[in-house]
C-alpha cells in the first residue's frame, strides 16, 4: 500500500468520469528532485552540475539581453502576471524524446533551443508502455529508415537508460492461445530514458525550463512571430517545434485541425511479481474490443490495457486490477495516458511550426508503438530548421522526409487497426480472426505490413 495519491492524466482538464481512468498512486521520487545518469543507473540530487550549469547559462542570458519591447495583450498578462516576452530561435513544447532530441540535435549545430516541459521532472509519469525499439526493428517496419543510417547510432542505448533486452514476443488471443516471435526491443524505466536523453541535450548546449506549461497561444496571423503563453512567461521563436504528446496542443491552441485523431484512452500499472521474460500482448478477452500488454523490467513490469472509446462501460482502472489479478502482480503505482491511433497527421508543418512524435500522430495504431518514430521524426525536424537557417530550405522538406519513411507502413497499420474494431466486436470474432491470421499473419500485422497479402 502506497500513502500518497494524485491525478496524472494529460495535458488538459479532463471528465470527472475520465478521471476514473487516470487515477494514480505513486511512489516515484518527489517532484523537487532531480533526477542524475551514474554508472548503476539514476540517483536522486538537489545539486545536479549540469542544471546548476544550466541555470547559471539561463541567468547570463537574461543579464545580457533586453526584453523584448512587449505590445498590449491584455489576456496574456492576466495569465502570466509579467510583461516580458523572451524571444528565442527554436522553442519545443516538451521534453519527451522527440522534443530532447530536437535540441540536442540542435545545439550540435550550434542554434539556441529551449525546451518547456510541464512535469517537474522528466520522464514521470510516463504516458504509456514503456518498449523503446532497437534499429533492426525500426528499419524492420519501416524499410526506408535504411538510407537514414546517421540516425542509428540514437538507437544505441547506454545501459543506465534501458532496463533489459526483449527479444521475444507473444500475442495471445481471448482464449490465450500464444503466438510467438522474435523482437528487437528494450523495456526501459521512462524516468531514466527520457532523462538519459534530455541530459544530453543540456551537454549538447540546450536549455530545459520544468514545471512550465503551454497555456496559449497568440496567433498574429503572420504580422508578427506567434506569442507562445505559459505559467511562467511568454515567448516569440523563430521556429517552434511540438513535442507535446497525443493531444496536440500548440495547434490545439491555435484551433488547427490537422491534429493527433482516435485518441485511445490508456492505463497502465507498475508491478512487482513473478511474470516471463517476453514483450506479451492480450488481443480482447482481459481487454473487451482493445489490447492488453506485460512489459517485464528488471524486478517489475509495465502492464496497461487500452480500449476503444465507449466500447466499454467499467471503468479502465477496474479492468486493469482485474488484469492484474489475474496476473498474481502487487500493484506498486498507476499512470495513463491518450495513444493517438488515427495515424498520421495529413500535414506536420503550419507556418514556422513543426510537429513531432506523438503530436504528429506517427503512433503504429495496430500495436500502439511510437517511441522510435518520436526519436525520428525529432531529429528530422531538428535537421529541417538547420537546412532552412543555414540554406533557406523550406521546412516542407521535413514533411516530405516523413512522408517517405513512414507513410507507407502507418497506412496499412492504419487499416488493420480499422479492420479490428470492425469486425472484433467480441472474442469470438477477435479469436477467429487471430486464428486465420496465425502467427505470420500476426507478425506482419505488428510490423505494419498487411495481415493477408490481398488486404
Amino acid at each position: 500500500m502506497v500513502s500518497s495519491r494524485s491525478i496524472e492524466s494529460g495535458q488538459e482538464s479532463l471528465s470527472k468520469s475520465e478521471v476514473e481512468i487516470f487515477e494514480t498512486t505513486s511512489i516515484l521520487p518527489q517532484p523537487n528532485t532531480r533526477l542524475v545518469a551514474g554508472s548503476e543507473g539514476f540517483s536522486a540530487s538537489k545539486h545536479e552540475p549540469v542544471l546548476e550549469l544550466q541555470k547559471q547559462k539561463s541567468e547570463r542570458r537574461q543579464e545580457s539581453e533586453p526584453a523584448s519591447e512587449p505590445e498590449t495583450e491584455p489576456e496574456a498578462e492576466r495569465q502570466t502576471g509579467r510583461r516580458e516576452v523572451e524571444h528565442r530561435t527554436v522553442l519545443i513544447i516538451g521534453a519527451g524524446p522527440a522534443g530532447s532530441l530536437a535540441a540536442e540535435r540542435l545545439s550540435e549545430a550550434g542554434i539556441d533551443a529551449l525546451i518547456i516541459e510541464k512535469r517537474a521532472v522528466v520522464g514521470n509519469p510516463a504516458q504509456c508502455g514503456e518498449c523503446v525499439p532497437g534499429w533492426g526493428e525500426m528499419i524492420g517496419t519501416f524499410p526506408k529508415l535504411e538510407s537514414e543510417n546517421w540516425l542509428a547510432e540514437r538507437f544505441d542505448y547506454p545501459t543506465h537508460a534501458i532496463s533489459r533486452r526483449l527479444d521475444w514476443m507473444r500475442v495471445f488471443t481471448p482464449r490465450m492461445k500464444p503466438y510467438g516471435f522474435e523482437l528487437d526491443c528494450y523495456s526501459a524505466h521512462r524516468l531514466q530514458f527520457d532523462g538519459h536523453l534530455a541530459e544530453q541535450a543540456l551537454k549538447a548546449g540546450a536549455e530545459i525550463r520544468l514545471t512550465e506549461a503551454l497555456q496559449n497561444v497568440l496567433d498574429r496571423r503572420g504580422n508578427s512571430p506567434d506569442l507562445y503563453v505559459t505559467n511562467r512567461g511568454r515567448y516569440t521563436a523563430d521556429w517552434v517545434i511540438d513535442a507535446s504528446g497525443a493531444l496536440g496542443h500548440v495547434r490545439r491552441l491555435l484551433g488547427q485541425v490537422d491534429r493527433p485523431a482516435a485518441l485511445l484512452p490508456s492505463i497502465y500499472a507498475q508491478v512487482e511479481g513473478d511474470l516471463p521474460p517476453t514483450f506479451d500482448i492480450y488481443i480482447g478477452g482481459v481487454a473487451p474490443a482493445g489490447y492488453a500488454w506485460v512489459i517485464p523490467k528488471d524486478g517489475i513490469a509495465n502492464v496497461g490495457i487500452g480500449i476503444k472509446p465507449g466500447a466499454v462501460k467499467r471503468p479502465l482502472r477496474e479492468l486493469l486490477d482485474a488484469f492484474c489479478d489475474s496476473l498474481n502482480v502487487e500493484i506498486l503505482s498507476y499512470g495513463g495516458g491518450y495513444i493517438p491511433m488515427g495515424g498520421a497527421v495529413r500535414n506536420v508543418v503550419f507556418r514556422n511550426i513543426m510537429s513531432v512524435g506523438d503530436a504528429a500522430g506517427l503512433v503504429m495504431p495496430s500495436n500502439g508503438g511510437g517511441i522510435g518514430q518520436a526519436m525520428v521524426s525529432g531529429m528530422m525536424a531538428a535537421e529541417a530548421i538547420i537546412d532552412a537557417k543555414e540554406r533557406g530550405a523550406s521546412l516542407n522538406h521535413y514533411q516530405d522526409r516523413l512522408h517517405d519513411v513512414f507513410a507507407k507502413p502507418l497506412k496499412i497499420s492504419l487499416r488493420t487497426k480499422r479492420m479490428f474494431w470492425h469486425f472484433g466486436r467480441n472474442d469470438a470474432l477477435i479469436e477467429l480472426g487471430l486464428r486465420l491470421l496465425g502467427r505470420s499473419g500476426i507478425r506482419r500485422a505488428v510490423d505494419c505490413r498487411r495481415p493477408f497479402f490481398i488486404v
